[in-house]
């Protein structure tokens, strides 16, 4: 399990996805694309495209989750993946055609957030995601509080990002290209160990 250390440092930990059965391309091609739901519920050409894919047939999801499992266990003080439900999943494609590629500074409705980069353009450029201060990670010696600081992390393709689903962060307005992520926002089981519930997601 390769992992960013200079991310983890910062309460971000970042895992290589590597599957050869599996074309992420295909997939972000596929699910970038709109469907009658989302163009009645979801889609909308001037802000950045979302669209369910909790239901989505066939989708690896177990490909992801097995790939992450270690970090999420090593990093986030979790024993088994049984422990966390997989609440929602959606995936997010930016563009320049669209008028607002931006996400606004928010925290996330979930305990843990796997964020995976399917794919980017090789002229992307923007579209970062930048998150605000640092968050302390299991198994890694305590931060000092860092609640003023700032930092972009570039989405890469085939990575998935993990983070505290309460770590501020936003995305910044894309520049050139085009990049597709899914989201999946992880609960734990146990009541009593979830954060996210009362959570106010928007500042």
């Amino acid at each position: 399990m390769a992992v960013d250390n200079q991310l983890l440092q910062c309460g971000i930990c970042r895992v290589a996805v590597i599957d050869k059965e599996i074309d992420w391309l295909e997939w972000a091609a596929k699910l970038s694309k709109p469907t009658l739901d989302s163009l009645t519920f979801e889609g909308d050409s001037h802000y950045a495209f979302y669209r369910n894919i909790m239901d989505e047939p066939d989708f690896p999801f177990s490909s992801i989750l097995n790939h992450v499992a270690g970090a999420v266990q090593k990093y986030f003080d979790v024993n088994s993946m049984e422990e966390l439900r997989m609440d929602d999943a959606f995936c997010v494609h930016y563009n320049t055609s669209q008028k607002d590629s931006s996400g606004a500074k928010h925290t996330d409705p979930s305990d843990i957030t796997i964020n995976m980069c399917l794919e980017t353009s090789d002229d992307i450029e923007g579209s970062q995601v930048k998150f605000y201060g640092t968050k302390n990670l299991h198994d890694l010696p305590p931060l000092k509080d860092d609640s003023a600081s700032a930092f972009l992390v570039k989405q890469r393709p085939g990575y998935a990002t993990i983070h505290w689903g309460d770590h501020p962060h936003e995305t910044l307005p894309i520049k050139r290209g085009r990049r597709t992520n899914i989201i999946m926002t992880l609960m734990f089981k146990d009541k009593s160990r979830s954060q996210a519930a009362n959570r106010t997601c928007y500042y």
